[in-house]
């Protein structure tokens, strides 16, 4: 990872826009996000590591970055558990918000999940 991709994760970590997910103590990943009111191209970027000024008062939770190790137990295990935690943090966190989207890019094809949480 070089200086300019950490920049990314050390900003969003500073405007509270990453939640690590520790499995045993350990980080297996995390998770960068935006809250935004229905304008996905501004966080649908070209350049994936730059930050851009999200609407705090949203609705709508824009999830950007989602690593994890891709070890077995952490897709066959925790993956539903990790998802269902997310999914608390943000409830709390930003009230407003009623839905997740993102995009998931998978041989070339951009697929887009949306995700009702009210």
């Amino acid at each position: 990872m070089n200086q300019y991709q950490l920049t990314y994760y050390k900003i969003m970590a500073q405007r509270n826009r990453l939640i690590p997910i520790l499995i045993n103590d350990r980080l297996s990943g995390f998770i960068t996000f935006y809250i935004g009111n229905g304008n996905p191209d501004k966080y649908v970027r070209d350049d994936m590591w730059s930050v851009v000024d999200d609407e705090p008062e949203g609705n709508i939770c824009y999830i950007d970055h989602l690593i994890t190790d891709k070890s077995l137990p952490n897709r066959n295990k925790y993956a539903i558990s990790v998802f269902r935690y997310f999914t608390k943090c943000i409830k709390n966190r930003f009230p407003k918000v009623n839905k997740l989207r993102w995009n998931r890019v998978k041989g070339g094809v951009s697929h887009v999940r949306n995700k009702c949480i009210k």
